[in-house]
């Protein structure tokens, strides 16, 4: 990560996956707040055969597998798979090395998240686990990666540790409570500021763009710095405010929808009864039933 690509890179996995988690879960919250009995809207758009089929495949799992798969690759692609350069007796390239460790575990991860939507006889709430361990980790080789830095460089990535420890604690917490919205959302958001503040850190110490270079041991940067990553708090909650609105809206438009079709569908079962001479056994047949039937 010692450049302006190594801190965006793992930037674009988190904020992938606090983006997905948010609007995953904004769903969920929605559905919920919905209270209907019925099939829902999401069960009514995935009827079909194409999109039922990818409801089962665990993209979530293979994503993360194959972006680890790609990480790793990419550090030893500079230290070739050498951890002790032979000639000198020394370590080769060791920061590298403990990214390819960190991305190691969110492989285990992704792994573990396959197995489970396989239906892998895995105890419960492994998922997590494993998810907990992984950034356990990955604050563990931040910690101690800070030997020699800059009086800034060390800030940073101090304030990025504080994004990570209480990701710790939350995924820790769903694996024993995975059916809960709120740690859920709160996973999401520490992760996108996991991932806005590794790009943060590559603009301060590794600028794109020459001329743009930050003093590293001014004090006042430190305190922008600090004031930077709590904009980045509040953008990232004004941020799934707005896309949770906007799941909202959409899940109620088809709520409504559904409603109206079943709604037309009794309409019409109702009349063909009628002409039928059936209306009697009306009684006994479910209007939702009937509209899977149309539907699907």
């Amino acid at each position: 990560m010692g450049n302006f690509i190594g801190h965006a890179a793992p930037g674009c996995f988190f904020m992938f996956f606090g983006l997905w988690w948010t609007i995953r879960y904004s769903v969920m919250w929605a559905s919920r707040l919905g209270g209907r009995t019925t099939r829902s809207a999401h069960e009514a758009c995935c009827c079909s055969g194409p999109l039922r089929f990818l409801k089962r495949v665990p993209i979530e799992g293979l994503v993360k597998m194959t972006i680890a798969t790609g990480g790793i690759i990419f550090e030893q692609l500079v230290a070739h798979w050498i951890l002790i350069d032979p000639k000198t007796g020394h370590f080769h390239i060791l920061g590298n090395w403990q990214h390819t460790t960190m991305y190691a575990f969110f492989l285990l991860n992704g792994f573990c998240d396959v197995l489970i939507a396989l239906k892998a006889p895995l105890p419960s709430g492994i998922d997590f686990a494993t998810l907990s361990l992984a950034v356990s980790v990955e604050g563990l080789l931040f910690f101690y990666h800070l030997h020699g830095r800059t009086d800034l460089d060390v800030h940073v990535h101090q304030l990025l540790i504080l994004a990570i420890a209480p990701s710790v604690a939350v995924t820790g917490l769903e694996a024993w409570n995975p059916r809960t919205v709120h740690l859920p959302m709160l996973r999401a958001a520490l992760a996108m500021l996991q991932g806005t503040w590794l790009w943060q850190a590559g603009f301060i110490l590794y600028p794109p763009f020459p001329g743009h270079e930050w003093d590293l041991e001014n004090h006042e940067n430190m305190m922008f710095v600090s004031m930077a990553f709590c904009w980045h708090i509040l953008g990232i909650l004004l941020f799934m405010c707005v896309v949770y609105t906007v799941v909202y809206h959409i899940y109620q438009a088809k709520e409504k929808q559904l409603g109206t079709d079943l709604e037309l569908g009794t309409a019409v079962f109702t009349h063909a009864a009628d002409t039928l001479g059936l209306r009697s056994g009306l009684a006994n047949v479910s209007p939702i039933s009937m509209t899977s039937d149309i539907k699907c």
